[in-house]
């Protein structure tokens, strides 16, 4: 399963791929152009050849410059997403921190003659985390599940891993 990405860090992504589209695809087309005009010559007495060459670099650049644009907007698009996301990230960890403590989560995992010790630290880890999904799912409705496994990763480890009374 692919990990989750953020809205905050694809839109950065959009972002730095958008402004490399629109530098190389600027500063090829004026090559393209300066070349077709003679200034730069390279294709002196080419014929055809520099018409082709410099038609099929010049459309290769304005798709670029196109496509720079395109990742601009997406870049925007996903940056309001994000502060929607990161509202939401912050109401289940508000949530979280109210509702699922240590222990209580240790008392649901174990079967009626079950201990904690007899489980082995992957076990607890697996029972820990599909435990969480679940009374997060119950409480959010539709969220991504990429997202939810995000979040119990990340709210495991503070909750167990940072917690000396819990070793996972």
């Amino acid at each position: 399963m692919p990990r989750y990405q953020s809205s905050a860090a694809k839109a950065a992504d959009n972002r730095s791929s958008a402004y490399t589209l629109l530098a190389v695809g600027g500063i090829g087309f004026v090559v393209v152009v300066l070349i077709f005009l003679n200034v730069i010559p390279l294709y002196q007495n080419a014929g055809i050849s520099r018409y082709l060459v410099c038609g099929v670099m010049g459309a290769m650049f304005i798709l670029f410059i196109v496509f720079g644009f395109v990742s601009m907007r997406d870049s925007r698009l996903l940056s309001v997403k994000a502060k929607s996301e990161n509202s939401l990230l912050s109401e289940i960890t508000r949530w979280c921190e109210e509702n699922l403590d240590s222990s209580a989560i240790d008392a649901m995992i174990l079967d009626a003659e079950e201990s904690m010790e007899e489980l082995t630290d992957e076990e607890k880890y697996y029972r820990r985390t599909e435990r969480m999904r679940a009374m997060i799912d119950d409480k959010f409705m539709n969220l991504d599940e990429a997202f939810v496994d995000d979040f119990v990763d990340g709210y495991y480890q503070e909750l167990y891993e940072d917690n000396s009374n819990h070793s996972r």
